[in-house]
């Protein structure tokens, strides 16, 4: 049993841009669109976007 949750897995080309974009630098929908509503990106959503990119190459 493993203790970090499955990964999504790609989303289709045909999804919004916005999902696209997320998804490509680890973000999930909601935390891509707070940060580009309000231009800012703290340490911990750093963290969690890269650690999300850096599992998906590891897996």
């Amino acid at each position: 049993m493993s203790i970090l949750r499955p990964l999504p897995d790609a989303p289709d080309v045909d999804e919004d841009d916005d999902v696209l974009f997320a998804w490509d630098n680890g973000a999930t929908v909601p935390e891509f669109r707070e940060w580009r509503r309000t231009g800012v990106l703290t340490v911990s959503l750093r963290i969690k976007w890269w650690w999300r990119r850096t599992r998906r190459v590891l897996r």
